[in-house]
């Protein structure tokens, strides 16, 4: 495991005083009456480590490793919420690659790998009040660079309207998108003048061709956000 709690709690806590902060200047009703409210939120994402396996017998063990979102949504009523969220995370990672020329021989890698995900959400709330728990699912796709060099270093220059003559090296990397779909369920408390705080446990599919199956990853979904 590469990183701890203590950094994502902290990272939580911070989000958590600013919001309660900024919903004093929304206005809105008191904590459980949702419904025809937006709200917005943003949030830590604590992913847990998995092992992916594809075609050909080359396998990947991702660590446990922190991402980042931010979402809107409006309450149709008291009990069902429709959004969008956009998702990053940025993923240590090992893995053993085999030889599709030589039978039998393998190489090691290490590295990290990014994701890009955007997703609908639909959530259904158990209870009008202030405290419920909930269950969602979503809807989206996922892109993912694995920062593998995909050919040589290539060199462009071009005329900048600020800087001027500009030249640079980039190299490309391999990347993969496929769709993605997941389950959650967690707990929604909201606080005075709009606020809410929620916390999730979240299971979500890829559906990469290269993968032997359908890889998954769960995690730990903290939220702060607030209706207007």
């Amino acid at each position: 495991m590469k990183h701890n709690l203590l950094p994502f709690l902290a990272i939580v806590a911070a989000c958590f005083t600013a919001a309660t902060a900024d919903a004093q200047s929304f206005g809105a009703s008191k904590p459980g009456n949702r419904a025809d409210h937006w709200e917005a939120y943003a949030g830590g994402r604590y992913i847990f480590s998995e092992t992916v396996d594809f075609k050909g017998g080359s396998t990947i063990d991702s660590d446990d490793d922190l991402g980042f979102a931010f979402g809107m949504g409006y309450n149709i009523d008291d009990h069902w919420l429709v959004g969008g969220e956009l998702n990053w995370s940025n993923v240590d990672y090992k893995g053993v690659l085999k030889s599709a020329s030589s039978p039998g021989a393998t190489s090691k890698l290490s590295g990290e790998y990014e994701t890009f995900a955007l997703s609908a959400n639909l959530t259904y709330h158990f209870i009008d009040g202030p405290l419920t728990p909930y269950v969602s699912a979503n809807l989206g796709y996922t892109w993912v660079d694995s920062n593998i060099a995909d050919g040589p270093p290539q060199t462009g220059c071009w005329w900048d309207p600020w800087w001027g003559y500009i030249c640079d090296t980039w190299v490309d990397t391999k990347s993969a998108e496929s769709l993605s779909y997941g389950l959650g369920a967690g707990v929604r408390w909201e606080f005075s003048r709009g606020g809410f705080l929620r916390a999730s446990y979240n299971q979500r599919w890829l559906d990469f061709d290269e993968a032997s199956g359908t890889p998954n990853f769960g995690g730990v979904f903290l939220d702060i956000g607030s209706k207007f």
